[in-house]
């Protein structure tokens, strides 16, 4: 799975799409004048709506719920608590679509970049009036500055919820590799392509899998899922790879059967000799393996008889369901087929009710995407899991 800040954008587009869209606004405050303050600024802008939140653990399981989630948060940092460093980090991912608003009736200490507006209501609502910043653009020969990133930890890990349909259960999250460069985030769309030239794809990869493994693991007594873990061909055709992915995740309690592999579609499959013997061996030590990003017609459909765990569609497949019948007949045909073989079929992008009923309806197994939940820090998916429960798709 691939996704930016543009790939947000135009899933907010195609919500809106469905109907008028109210401007939603989240705000953390305990301190009265806060409140007073943000209530007067949001009632000045028409037809937008509020939700009130006193604790940092609150607002995080508004903020890292189902959903698209909300335009702004309007946040007192010193309500926040110890919250307040993961909600950062929630917001801070390209996915996002939530802009900051920091505002405090009393000195507050914030990291030197980020200044608190006082609470007053022009200019809050002045603020809420701007567009989130967009993410830093990747400038060119970055590659040393990337391999320098890695040995700093400037590499983090956000986790995409993926649900099983048909009883709405959390089966497992998707590791998504974030580059927090310099404290601005770039594009995975940018640095992926980078550290796969550049020979870099298996240090990023060794550094996700262990910093999931790590993370995962302190989350196993409320949520022990599994975990899949994007590659490109290079990397799963190395002999060594059963080797350091068990070295990545000896600590994290995870077994083999919990951890799937995707395939991602960067490079074009030369020998399917090859990959059959890799995916086999991969099976053997009890890892699977999705073949990911499923279009229309796609010509990696010779390989749909290789020992695959399962198969991901692409967004721009499942965003086309409702209104295009070849669509459809091609995904009813794949699940059963993928059925008979004893493979799953995960749907990605599914951003709304409707495209839950369609995919669902022609038999999915599993569904991702933001009614389901936004890449999150491991921080959040407890407040996730929470939010989750008791939503209820059809």
């Amino acid at each position: 799975m691939k996704w930016d800040a543009a790939s947000a954008s135009g899933l907010a587009r195609s919500v809106k799409g469905f109907g008028h869209v109210p401007e939603r606004v989240l705000v953390l405050a305990s301190d009265p004048a806060v409140i007073m303050a943000a209530s007067a600024a949001i009632g000045d802008r028409q037809g937008a709506t509020s939700t009130f939140t006193r604790t940092g653990r609150e607002a995080l399981a508004r903020l890292a719920g189902p959903g698209l989630g909300p335009h702004h948060l309007v946040a007192d940092p010193s309500a926040a608590g110890a919250s307040w460093p993961h909600l950062l980090a929630t917001l801070a991912d390209p996915s996002a679509r939530t802009s900051l608003v920091v505002v405090s009736a009393q000195h507050a200490s914030l990291p030197k970049e980020m200044a608190a507006l006082p609470a007053e209501p022009g200019r809050l609502a002045e603020a809420m009036s701007n567009d989130r910043p967009a993410p830093t653009a990747l400038p060119l020969a970055v590659a040393a500055e990337l391999a320098a990133g890695l040995t700093r930890g400037e590499i983090v890990v956000r986790y995409q919820p993926v649900v099983r349909m048909r009883d709405r259960r959390p089966v497992m999250v998707e590791a998504l590799a974030r580059w927090h460069r310099q404290s601005a985030a770039v594009s995975p769309d940018a640095f992926m392509p980078l550290a796969e030239r550049s020979g870099l794809a298996r240090a990023l990869s060794i550094v996700v899998a262990s910093r999931a493994g790590i993370e995962l693991g302190r989350l196993r007594q409320q949520l022990d899922i599994g975990v899949s873990i994007n590659l490109p061909l290079a990397l799963l055709l190395q002999p060594d790879l059963v080797s350091w992915l068990h070295q990545a995740l000896r600590h994290s309690g995870l077994r083999p059967a919990q951890i799937s592999l995707e395939l991602t579609e960067t490079t074009e499959v030369r020998d399917v000799s090859t990959l059959r013997c890799a995916v086999l061996r991969l099976r053997a030590a009890g890892y699977g393996v999705l073949l990911d990003d499923l279009v229309l017609n796609d010509e990696r459909e010779r390989f749909f008889h290789l020992p695959f765990a399962g198969f991901k569609l692409d967004r721009s497949m499942v965003m086309s369901l409702p209104d295009d019948a070849r669509a459809r007949n091609a995904v009813r045909r794949l699940v059963r087929n993928a059925h008979a073989r004893n493979q799953l079929v995960i749907a990605e992008g599914v951003s709304d009710l409707r495209l839950w009923s369609v995919t669902k309806g022609l038999g999915v197994d599993h569904a991702q995407g933001f009614i389901v939940g936004r890449p999150l820090p491991a921080e959040a998916l407890s407040a996730w899991w929470a939010s989750w429960r008791g939503r209820q798709p059809a």
